[in-house]
């Protein structure tokens, strides 16, 4: 157990728009101070208006993930803000829609580097803050670390690289006994402004693979890490799934990824090849913290709201019970019968 959210400091890397954005914005309202960081001046000072007007402080420092010396800035001006660190978020995130020979080296090393080494330079420079707060290192992840589908192979490879890189991470500072935490985030579909700002070569308007999800969902289950840290925390039930079918079956999800891994990531609208997107310049603007699919996405998880407040078990208990109440009403009506 951390301390409580209102006596945090956070630091947000990522946080102009999407998972990041909605983080702050909740962070704000449970009284944290944060440090927003990302490329886009204009959406962080949007994002620090957003925390203002919650009643809380926040300071924005431009940032860009794939230098080591400005994540060494960012920690240090957060430093000198508020006296300390006690939670480092990194949820910043380039991708590419493309199928592997579409792929050419550079386009493949900038999502490495900034979903995966940006991610290994922010650890290193958060972590003597850490050590001194005894705080959290939150990294959003997601669910497709363990499961790589099409057209996004660049991007699991990235998120698949974060994951062993930070279980070496957890591992060791549990070794030195540190007191600092790592959390990884394992998000399924959420409707964040990425899907109109990731480069694409397929033609078409990228989307969530369904059931989509506000970022909401994902920022409550951000904070609840901030103070009581899990090792993984997959958000919504479809991300927990996936987890769970490529452990049973990866041959079966090969299949299922066959028959609806094209489709189910687009939304048969065309788009052009070439559209303005994020790799390697960000686009002016503050996109906010939601995409193009309000009206399809949920504004809640019962998968994910059950595991913060019950836990693992608990939540598979609990989920579990409608049916097998269910199979027991079946049972003695077919008994009577």
């Amino acid at each position: 157990m951390k301390k409580s959210l209102r006596d945090q400091v956070i630091v947000v890397l990522g946080a102009s728009s999407g998972i990041g954005r909605a983080t702050v914005r909740a962070a704000a309202l449970g009284g944290a101070r944060i440090v927003v960081a990302a490329r886009n001046q204009a959406a962080l000072d949007a994002a620090v208006r957003e925390i203002e007007e919650a009643g809380s402080e926040a300071i924005a420092v431009v940032t860009d993930t794939t230098s080591p010396a400005e994540l060494e800035r960012l920690c240090s001006r957060a430093v000198e803000r508020f006296g300390r660190i006690d939670t480092f978020v990194a949820s910043v995130m380039v991708t590419i829609y493309a199928e592997v020979e579409q792929l050419d080296a550079e386009e493949l090393r900038r999502v490495m580097d900034v979903n995966f080494l940006g991610r290994a330079h922010a650890y290193s420079a958060a972590l003597p803050h850490l050590k001194a707060s005894r705080g959290t290192f939150v990294d959003v992840n997601s669910g497709l670390s363990y499961r790589g589908i099409p057209l996004q192979a660049a991007y699991c490879a990235s998120k698949a690289a974060g994951r062993a890189f930070f279980e070496s991470a957890r591992t060791e500072q549990e070794k030195h006994d540190t007191g600092v935490a790592i959390s990884l985030i394992l998000p399924g579909g959420i409707n964040t402004p990425q899907f109109d700002r990731g480069r694409q070569k397929l033609g078409l308007q990228p989307q969530p693979v369904p059931p989509i999800y506000q970022p909401e969902v994902v920022a409550e289950a951000i904070l609840y890490c901030c103070e009581r840290p899990q090792r993984e925390l997959p958000v919504t039930w479809a991300a927990q799934k996936l987890l769970w079918g490529q452990k049973l079956s990866p041959r079966a999800g090969d299949l299922v990824l066959l028959r609806n891994g094209w489709e189910g990531q687009t939304t048969g609208e065309p788009k052009p090849i070439g559209a303005p997107d994020n790799l390697y310049e960000t686009i002016p603007g503050d996109p906010g913290a939601h995409g193009r699919f309000d009206d399809r996405a949920r504004h809640a998880s019962a998968w994910t709201l059950a595991r913060l407040r019950l836990g693992k078990v608990g939540s598979i208990a609990a989920l579990a019970a409608p049916f097998a109440a269910g199979l027991i009403g079946y049972h003695g009506l077919t008994k009577r019968r």
